[in-house]
């Protein structure tokens, strides 16, 4: 017999189906697979039986019900892709001869996202043109454009002989009816098993309804006491209440479940705590459950940490792709076209070892290459990629052996920069090749592009990154996948920055990450709980799992239960005229809150609830989630609790300072341990310098080039007049500027003459301003030499209009030199920067002619 006290009453009711019919086959339908997935997890650790379960979710079974009808009418099915690139083209049909806002928005994707969002919401909820025509919209020119949207996009559909959801979901449909009362063929199930909380909008409600009309079953859950159930829900019959199942009534709870709660100063100082209290109660990771309302945000924060604690972690919504290699290479190309190429970012890849050259091109060490990047000067300009590597390889025909160096030395020299460049070139050209032409970095003018063409360029980039292993690996293959999938479809031309926004929105994915222990090329970790390993879910993941410790994770207002927000497109006020289909804001506010509740009331045993108090990007405090004062009054058993009682219980913030008795996790909590209490700080300083002999040296040195007497690290050193005196030592030159350094700062002449260092001389870009000061006066310099020298040898006198003519011409070529060597921010500020180039060049022409 199961303990209602210690598992779902969901899993209870999956159990007695198991039970009675061992061997029928059962099919549950779920709002997601991993939900239904987790549940048949739970059934299998209670020891009841699981054979003949299956597990789908309303798009899969209407799938499978209208497949025969897809077949007869010759039907496919869009994906996601195909179905963005048939609204893009209903939409530009529709905007053709479009005035006013609409046009205005056309090129935006915050505007055909939520245009796409509105023609898929109308079709789902059985909205047709003629019903969309007849409606009375406030607003009756957005009304007439969504109108020829929708006669578009259904037009295509019905050209193409394609199907997209709400088709599969009229064929299904027909299919049920076909069949009669009796549960479909189609479906191959002895029974039929639908989970609380599908929904039941529109095309999916209809068949949700249907199959319950023809023998399907709404398991029995915990139910929520306080809250009406929305309509846009499934729910059925609902078993004895749980502790949690008062979470909106406290005042009629039996007995109050055992709830803890804290707050912290951010998002990692909170998992960190979550983390000292699983050790602290002596738990095993996998009697964990980390319910995070944000599950992008902890989800990443949780990676970070464990990863670097060894903890193994399994993820319901999987882990965002940004954690991974080819997530982080993805995001640089995009930011690299997006910034003008600047080499910056690619000199960070490569020292990453993110970028590496094909077969056959040497084993170059990560750092070589980005040393070897990095003296090309690049800048940024993807013209300018080519020129540097090209000059630097015929540089390197034009090398010189030192005075004192081996002539093998040199040659193994040589042949290094030789290897490294070209490792370089290999890396490069190709996805240089393979971008298309797109705006400079100060927005010049340039072609409408595709996201085709940007994804084409992204996947020859990443022939360059290296596979890896594990989520590094399933990562590259999805990637490859979606820009696969782009390639064909979406070749749509658009303003750069649209493009590039499209290419994002649909690379935010998420990966399987390995679990200690798994094959790092298998399978990958389950987007299921698994033994032995922490298990982290979002809120309409949360509680299937039934573990006996549940941490509620970014319970802050902002997040939960968040804000009332209506569609940008879709108003309230129109969706009320078109019918129970649509949800208005206020609908969606209480579904959310509904679901939170649901998924609260299927919790066991102890549940510890946090938030972060603090926002750093803000610099300002955030206000707890009202949730946490219901779960507070329903724990206390007292109504009457309020915001004041809430926060004495929250209170203190938890720092990244372990409190007292706490666990040390690593390393960085015995430190802070030992530098912090519960009312001050200490300094710490001598501690860390003792335990780090080289920083303490560091320190000292600083300290003493500050506040000490003059001394060597100040550049006074011990003489070496037999290796840098000229007047001793033959063949040491000195120049004016050097004797001037050596008068002038000691230190700096030390520096750059005795010890030979360089600080980094990487261009810098300045939106107004092409050359600087340094590199304007040498330009003119070389400009006025020139022109006077060429002039006497032609016999040319200043007074002479050929004079100003030969010195504007050298400039032009000077420039075109200077261009090659510096890249310009832009054609404005390389234009405008030339103008006064010419100025000062007649200027110049004036002054001599005055003089003579």
């Amino acid at each position: 017999m199961i303990d209602p006290t210690t598992t779902p009453r969901l899993v209870d009711s999956l159990a007695s189906v198991s039970r009675r019919h061992r061997l029928d086959r059962k099919l549950i339908v779920a709002p997601t697979h991993a939900a239904g997935r987790e549940l048949l997890r739970r059934l299998a650790i209670l020891r009841e039986g699981w054979v003949g379960f299956e597990v789908l979710t309303p798009k899969k079974l209407a799938q499978k019900l209208a497949q025969r009808s897809l077949d007869q009418e010759n039907l496919d099915i869009v994906d996601k892709f195909e179905q963005l690139a048939l609204l893009d083209r209903a939409l530009d049909s529709a905007l053709t001869a479009e005035e006013g806002v609409f046009g205005e928005l056309s090129e935006g994707v915050g505007f055909r996202e939520r245009v796409h969002g509105a023609i898929l919401a109308l079709r789902l909820a059985e909205v047709c043109p003629r019903k969309l025509d007849d409606a009375r919209f406030v607003q009756w020119e957005k009304k007439l454009f969504l109108v020829r949207v929708l006669q578009r996009y259904e037009r295509l559909l019905t050209e193409r002989c394609q199907a997209d959801t709400a088709t599969v979901l009229r064929l299904a449909m027909e299919e049920l009816e076909t069949e009669g009362g009796r549960m479909p063929a189609a479906l191959e199930a002895d029974q039929l098993l639908l989970l609380p909380g599908l929904s039941m909008r529109g095309l999916y409600g209809d068949l949700i309804s249907a199959l319950s009309a023809r023998g399907g079953r709404v398991l029995e859950t915990d139910p929520v006491i306080g809250l009406d159930v929305p309509r846009s829900l499934l729910w059925g019959r609902s078993g004895e209440a749980s502790s949690g199942s008062h979470l909106y009534e406290p005042g009629e709870a039996v007995g109050g479940g055992e709830f803890v709660f804290f707050s912290a100063a951010s998002v990692d100082i909170e998992l960190r705590e979550v983390l000292r209290r699983v050790v602290e109660r002596g738990l095993s990771w996998d009697q964990v459950e980390i319910i995070a309302v944000d599950g992008t945000t902890y989800g990443s924060a949780l990676h970070a940490i464990a990863s670097q604690l060894g903890i193994p972690v399994t993820y319901a919504g999987g882990l965002p792709i940004s954690r991974t290699r080819t997530g982080r290479v993805v995001k640089a190309y995009l930011d690299w076209i997006e910034e003008g190429f600047h080499a910056s970012l690619i000199r960070r890849l490569l020292e990453a070892g993110d970028l590496r050259p094909p077969k056959g091109r040497g084993n170059h060490a990560p750092v070589a290459l980005a040393r070897r990047f990095r003296s090309l000067r690049v800048g940024w300009g993807r013209k300018r990629y080519r020129t540097q590597i090209k000059e630097a390889l015929e540089g390197v025909d034009r090398m010189e052996r030192g005075q004192t160096e081996p002539v093998d030395s040199f040659e193994r020299r040589r042949n290094r920069a030789r290897e490294e460049i070209e490792a370089l070139r290999a890396i490069l050209f190709s996805p240089l090749k393979e971008t298309p032409t797109i705006p400079d970095r100060m927005g010049g003018d340039a072609d409408r592009v595709s996201p085709a063409e940007i994804a084409r360029g992204l996947r020859s980039f990443l022939r360059r990154v290296p596979r890896g292993r594990g989520a590094d690996r399933r990562a590259r293959e999805d990637v490859s996948r979606v820009l696969e999938r782009i390639e064909a479809t979406l070749n749509r031309r658009t303003d750069f920055r649209s493009a590039v926004s499209i290419l994002r929105r649909h690379l935010d994915l998420r990966v399987r990450p390995e679990v200690f222990g798994d094959d790092p090329d298998g399978a990958g970790a389950p987007w299921t709980s698994t033994g032995g390993a922490l298990h982290l879910s979002d809120l309409e993941h949360g509680g299937y799992s039934g573990r006996e410790a549940v941490f509620v994770v970014g319970l802050d207002a902002e997040r939960i239960p968040g804000g009332v927000r209506q569609d940008a497109v879709l108003l309230d006020s129109d969706r009320r005229v078109l019918g129970t289909g649509l949800l208005t804001s206020t609908e969606v506010f209480r579904e959310r809150l509904f679901s939170f509740a649901a998924m609260f009331a299927r919790l066991r045993g102890v549940v510890t609830m946090s938030f972060r108090a603090w926002d750093v990007s803000g610099a300002q405090t955030i206000a707890p989630s009202s949730i946490l004062l219901h779960a507070l009054r329903l724990g206390r058993a007292d109504p009457s609790l309020t915001f004041d009682d809430l926060q004495e219980v929250i209170s203190p913030v938890i720092s990244a300072i372990p409190g007292a008795g706490r666990p040390a996790l690593d390393g960085d909590d015995v430190w802070m341990r030992a530098l912090g209490t519960d009312s001050s700080i200490k300094s710490g300083v001598e501690s860390v310098r003792g335990s780090f002999p080289g920083l303490d040296r560091g320190l000292a040195a600083a300290e003493e080039r500050m506040f000490g007497e003059p001394g060597q690290v100040h550049g006074i050193i011990q003489p070496r007049p037999e290796e840098l005196d000229p007047r001793v030592k033959d063949g040491v030159v000195l120049s004016a500027s050097r004797l001037e350094a050596l008068a002038s700062c000691p230190l700096r002449y030390l520096h750059s003459v005795v010890l030979g260092i360089r600080s980094p001389d990487d261009p810098e870009l300045d939106p107004d301003r092409w050359l600087d000061p340094r590199q304007r006066g040498s330009l003119l310099h070389s400009v006025f030499e020139a022109s006077l020298r060429t002039s006497r040898v032609d016999g040319i006198k200043p007074d002479e209009a050929d004079f100003e003519g030969r010195a504007l011409d050298i400039l032009e070529e000077r420039v075109g030199v200077f261009r090659s060597q510096v890249p310009a921010p832009g054609e404005g500020a390389l234009n405008r920067e030339v103008a006064g180039l010419r100025e000062d060049v007649r200027s110049f022409v004036r002054m001599i002619r005055s003089d003579s």
